[in-house]
């Protein structure tokens, strides 16, 4: 079972975890190497009983590593025979079923389970699969059941956010990550033991005995007998794909009202972040008709410096669909103390990731004092080519390449940010436009579309024109901005001479050799570095970098509109929006923005009335 530097590590981050969604831990000893190795430290009179006390002890004070994910409780399972061969651990938030829905699920037939995330079509497996009933309304549920009736080939049947890990007496049985990697797991193995660990958050199993870690990969499950599969391949998926039709044909916009409305899934109030783009704006107006039906208070959530494009366009959102709104005014020197604990939570030194994670953190922290659960507009630029260096993409069959480069980063950049920087403060958040059914609708659309050319002057035309004449023009025409870019034109500049000044000649100089892969460019990318490898030494080989220190710098083509220190020119962000701080001193004066092309979609309207919960098509494996 092992020493492990546990508390010492513990006492380490005190500073960045003392903040009290939902995290799972497992420990699998098939060879029961684990009490061979405690009576080795204790004495050969050590029993079986003991061993399992000390299990118990040790799961429960490494799943509390992650205690931010779950303040609603914990919970832990061991074998029921006593062969102390495995062991499961779980913190719970709870969204889904709160008085009778708390983890691991055991079932009589010594099968149980821990599960991250939310399976929203989980009523409508249970029908369609003649599941028959379960024991709790938990979404968790589906899973046992299905694995009972299928064996381990049905993550494609399932539409949600999820990782998860089932065991049974024996020991391990499967564990699986969502379609793309909106929830977290990692795995380590030692391979002398035989010993295997499973865990939402690097943080639980970083001192523990393994000699190889790795971030499970998503949209895959794995088995003892099989290792990795790959259950996630859409047709789409291909360099060579050609995508025909445009959003109209293949009922976009449908498919993703029909998410958004699935995503409303929970038996406790939630919320939007409302960031003043177009996505989180295409979701505030998808969404204020179902919060209506609901009969809630709706409540948006914004973070930025005052007079911040964000901010400003937030607002003009805000008192369109007039919903309860709060701002968390940002400011360069909270965001520098902050550092230490983004990057405890982040698990990543990637600098472009830490800057759009910082005012991720607060927004997270402002939106925990009101709802448990949010949705997000994260996802659209992997889909519709939102970033700003998509202007310069020679043709669409360079825009499909470089989508699907990007699509399968997300689950290291976008949706880790999203994912941890929400957990860190106790609220769950989803992403519509990441639903499997709109990926497979937006993916397939013909690439021509998300170019920007003629008519199309905007990036992401595809997405603002389906809604042109319902959300406010100044915010639906916008310039995207990332979010580390609209929350303030000048705080970046500030953040990376502080820095700077945080690492000293002698530090510098010695970058390369104290840190000879991916060693860092810059101070600002240095001080990022040194405190991971504080909280997470030797785990920096599977951490995602982008080339050339920015996400633009991988693709295909040549673009002068990102560097390694961010966008070239902020102040095109305040384009057509009125009132925006400029990094001069002065205000912005909206200019006249060119109309829309319209493209409406003859499809059938969304279902109205209650929430519902549609059947989805099963993704194909």
């Amino acid at each position: 079972f092992g020493e492990s530097s546990s508390k010492e590590f513990d006492c380490q981050c005190k500073s960045a975890c003392t903040v009290a969604m939902c995290g799972i831990l497992a420990f699998f000893d098939p060879e029961g190497k684990g009490h061979a190795e405690l009576q080795a430290r204790m004495g050969q009179g050590t029993s079986g009983a003991e061993y399992r006390a000390a299990l118990k002890e040790k799961l429960v004070e490494l799943v509390l590593r992650q205690r931010t994910r779950g303040p609603d409780g914990h919970g832990h399972h061991e074998p029921s025979n006593g062969s102390g061969k495995y062991g499961l651990a779980h913190v719970r938030l709870a969204i889904m079923d709160p008085e009778h829905g708390q983890q691991p699920l055991v079932r009589e037939e010594g099968r149980s389970v821990v599960h991250n995330g939310e399976i929203y079509n989980y009523k409508q497996l249970q029908a369609s699969q003649a599941l028959g009933p379960a024991p709790t309304t938990s979404d968790s549920e589906v899973i046992l059941q299905l694995y009972a009736k299928h064996g381990p080939d049905f993550c494609n049947m399932l539409n949600g956010i999820f990782a998860f890990v089932i065991a049974d007496e024996s020991g391990p049985v499967m564990a699986a990550r969502d379609h793309c990697g909106i929830k977290p797991l990692y795995m380590g193995t030692c391979r002398a033991t035989g010993q295997v660990w499973f865990s939402s958050e690097l943080k639980s199993i970083v001192d523990q005995s393994c000699d190889h870690f790795c971030e499970f990969p998503d949209g895959h499950y794995w088995t003892p007998q099989s290792g990795f599969v790959k259950w996630y391949s859409p047709e789409w998926d291909d360099d060579s794909y050609v995508g025909t039709g445009g959003t109209a044909e293949h009922c976009v916009r449908q498919a993703l009202e029909t998410a958004v409305r699935k995503q409303c899934m929970s038996d406790v109030p939630f919320g939007l972040l409302l960031s003043g783009g177009v996505d989180s704006a295409v979701v505030a107006q998808i969404l204020k008709p179902i919060m209506d039906e609901l009969g809630q208070e709706y409540h948006t959530f914004c973070v930025g410096q005052p007079g911040s494009p964000d901010v400003t366009a937030a607002k003009l959102i805000s008192e369109r669909l007039g919903t309860t709104h709060h701002v968390h005014a940002f400011n360069p020197e909270e965001a520098f103390e902050a550092i230490p604990q983004v990057i405890y939570h982040l698990e990543t030194y990637e600098p472009e990731l830490i800057r759009s994670a910082i005012p991720n953190y607060f927004l997270a922290r402002l939106t925990s004092q009101h709802v448990k659960m949010v949705l997000t507009g994260e996802g659209s630029d992997e889909l519709f080519a939102g970033y700003l260096y998509f202007h310069d993409a020679p043709d669409g069959a360079a825009v499909h390449k470089e989508l699907r480069r990007i699509f399968h980063h997300l689950h290291n950049v976008n949706n880790q940010r999203s994912d941890r920087m929400s957990m860190a403060w106790g609220v769950e958040a989803r992403v519509p436009f990441l639903d499997p059914n709109v990926i497979d609708a937006v993916m397939k659309v013909d690439p021509e579309y998300k170019t920007v050319k003629g008519e199309r002057k905007h990036e992401k035309h595809a997405l603002r024109s389906l809604f042109d004449g319902e959300i406010v023009h100044e915010v639906l025409w916008r310039t995207k901005a990332m979010q580390c870019e609209g929350i303030g034109m000048t705080w970046v500049e500030k953040l990376q001479a502080m820095c700077h000044r945080a690492v000293s000649d002698e530090e510098w100089k010695g970058a390369a050799q104290r840190f000879p892969l991916n060693t860092p460019h810059t101070r600002e990318e240095y001080y990022y570095r040194a405190i991971f490898e504080r909280f997470f030494k030797g785990m920096d080989a599977f951490v995602h970098v982008w080339p050339g220190g920015c996400r633009a710098a991988g693709a295909a083509w040549g673009s002068s509109k990102y560097t390694r220190a961010g966008l070239a020119d902020v102040t095109q962000l305040a384009n057509g929006l009125t009132g925006v701080a400029l990094p001069n001193g002065q205000e912005s004066v909206g200019t006249p923005l060119p109309p829309a092309v319209p493209a409406k979609a003859p499809c059938d309207p969304a279902p109205s009335g209650g929430i519902v919960q549609p059947q989805p098509t099963p993704i194909v494996a």
